[in-house]
């Protein structure tokens, strides 16, 4: 529909509470007249709701005084005075240091949807449930082999908390002649504690028939989780472990923070996160050759493992929050292309260079790295862009735009420096692979498409005002990345049953929600129509895994209440 002398006036059903420019740049709107944002840019003066017809009438584009008559010249004096002394107030305050800025900026739709999934319960934490050995469910020795050797072939190359033939062989030697009491109360408590966490891991990434032929202690495999989750926790204070450092706290935090959100213990997990990191320094792994530790070659290597796992977690972390820990901070080499057993070999640590080239699981882990790595700088030069131009939009959009180009470049050339066993051209093709082959090729798949996407939403507040190539093609990828996400997810859906990591909640999350804000901003009634439809499959996979996976009983809570507040509930 449009007016007789402007522009087309879109249908809605329901009267939009926040500024047109706020709604354009998609950025929270304290929904005021004028709102805080246009006050704080200087756009006082335009700042006004759309107007739109809504069931056949149209809205004011700035709210209605009510029944009081027109200000006079002196109350519009003093309103104009308010107004200057309250953006003055706020110019003041915008400083911040430098690793305060992120929360310094308007914050995004994104953001703030994004945060609603992951930001610690403040009403209702997690409640541990282990307290004593007497309320830890026992697995029985058959049924603790089955889960160790499943785990060494699903997750041990996801955490690298352990060398798998070293712990196999302490795992007979802690089985050997004992019953499951005399395992809880002869064991060392960091032992135990890794024990626990590493079954737990290993259960959460079993399907049915796995657990039914592990002949677990409950039919409740969630049930077990939480409770092996918790017993790591308990064996890890029995040991002290803030006080009393040791590589194996570490280690046990490196397997936790692949668990902590899944069983929904999102206070937690942030702490745990910094605490290994800190334990890590104190015990000198972020460094090449950590004095603290024994001069065994294996547990050197096994140091340089599960730092860069921790780096993984503090560089990849959801929501985006300044990073604890920079690349000039530590100094650890990259884990040797070697698999576990051939770490054995002192030849091969020596000479690692001459294995022959064939898949291995670290190849995966030095994947994530790089990923890392490169998420990490956008952030920081995003972090220094913002604070050196915040007065000057115009050169900021430049070189926001050129940081964007960047750093999508950089993550399309690892994807080319992919190993041919991990590349998403071999997506289809699965004969002749391992299952978990299979399975870290599509996980990486689903990571490099949630990154471009993320890199390039950055330019999301100038799509609609921006009439640059450039941000045309931003654009693209970031929507084009979002529906492969959603489709990915839909076309291996089974495969992603099985393994519940909750990072793969986050990403399809994320894709989901730019989408449903995409079409809350669209003109086009049919279009909006069609992102909504395009997400039923993303609700449909957050049902089925709910259960095991906080993050997605979260992330289907969040949509389903967002896509009902925009009016589009019926097109699920």
């Amino acid at each position: 529909m449009s007016t007789r002398n402007g522009p087309a006036v879109r249908k809605s059903q329901r009267a939009p509470t926040a500024c047109a420019r706020c709604a354009q740049r998609k950025v929270k709107c304290d929904k005021k007249i004028p709102c805080k944002p246009c006050l704080a840019r200087g756009l006082e003066s335009t700042c006004v709701r759309e107007v739109v017809c809504v069931r056949g009438r149209y809205t004011s584009p700035r709210p209605a005084p009510g029944s009081s008559a027109p200000l006079t010249y002196d109350q519009l004096i003093e309103e104009n005075s308010r107004l200057k002394t309250e953006l003055e107030n706020y110019k003041r305050s915008s400083y911040q240091p430098l690793q305060q800025q992120q929360q310094q900026q308007d914050e995004s739709l994104i953001q703030i949807l994004e945060s609603q999934v992951h930001l610690p319960a403040t009403t209702t934490p997690r409640q541990r449930k282990v307290w004593h050995r007497s309320d830890i469910v026992m697995p029985s020795r058959e049924c603790s082999d089955a889960l160790l050797e499943h785990g060494f072939v699903w997750t041990s190359w996801i955490h690298f908390g352990i060398h798998i033939q070293t712990f196999r062989r302490e795992h007979e030697m802690n089985w050997s002649n004992r019953d499951q009491q005399q395992l809880l109360e002869g064991s060392e408590p960091l032992w135990l504690a890794i024990y626990f966490g590493f079954i737990a891991m290993s259960l959460m990434f079993m399907n049915e028939q796995e657990a039914l032929v592990a002949d677990l202690p409950s039919a409740d495999p969630g049930q077990l989780i939480h409770n092996w989750y918790d017993a790591t926790i308990f064996f890890m204070h029995e040991a002290d472990f803030l006080r009393i450092h040791d590589i194996r706290a570490v280690q046990a935090i490196a397997i936790l923070l692949g668990l902590a959100k899944n069983v929904g213990d999102f206070n937690l997990q942030p702490v745990l996160q910094a605490t290994g990191l800190r334990i890590g320094h104190c015990l000198g792994i972020d460094r090449a050759a950590p004095t603290s530790l024994s001069a065994d070659p294996i547990l050197q290597e096994v140091s340089h493992r599960v730092w860069w796992t921790m780096v993984i977690c503090e560089w990849l972390q959801r929501p985006d929050s300044a990073p604890l820990i920079h690349e000039t901070d530590f100094d650890v080499p990259l884990p040797l292309n070697l698999t576990d057993e051939e770490l054995l070999d002192p030849y091969l640590r020596e000479h690692p260079d001459e294995v022959e080239d064939h898949p291995r699981p670290v190849q995966y882990h030095h994947t994530m790295i790089g990923l890392a790595q490169v998420r990490y700088r956008f952030k920081m030069e995003l972090t220094r862009l913002r604070q050196d131009h915040r007065d000057d939009n115009e050169q900021y959009s430049k070189r926001l735009e050129e940081l964007v180009s960047r750093s999508d470049e950089a993550l399309a050339n690892l994807i080319v420096q992919l190993p041919n066993h991990l590349s998403s051209e071999n997506l289809e093709d699965e004969d002749g692979d391992e299952t978990c082959v299979i399975w870290q090729r599509i996980s990486l798949s689903l990571s490099f498409l949630f990154y471009r996407m993320a890199v390039n939403r950055e330019l999301q507040d100038r799509w609609v005002e921006s009439s640059s190539s450039f941000t045309a093609r931003s654009q693209a990828i970031c929507l084009a990345s979002a529906h492969a996400i959603v489709s990915l997810v839909d076309r291996h859906s089974d495969a992603f049953m099985r393994h519940r990591p909750w990072a793969t909640a986050s990403n399809l999350f994320s894709a989901a929600a730019t989408l449903v804000i995409e079409a809350q901003f669209s003109n086009d009634t049919e279009i909006a129509a069609t992102y909504i439809q395009n997400i039923k499959p993303s609700m449909a996979f957050f049902r089925r895994i709910q259960d095991q996976n906080a993050v997605a009983a979260r992330a289907m809570d969040v949509l389903t209440k967002y896509i009902d507040e925009l009016g589009f509930a019926q097109y699920l």
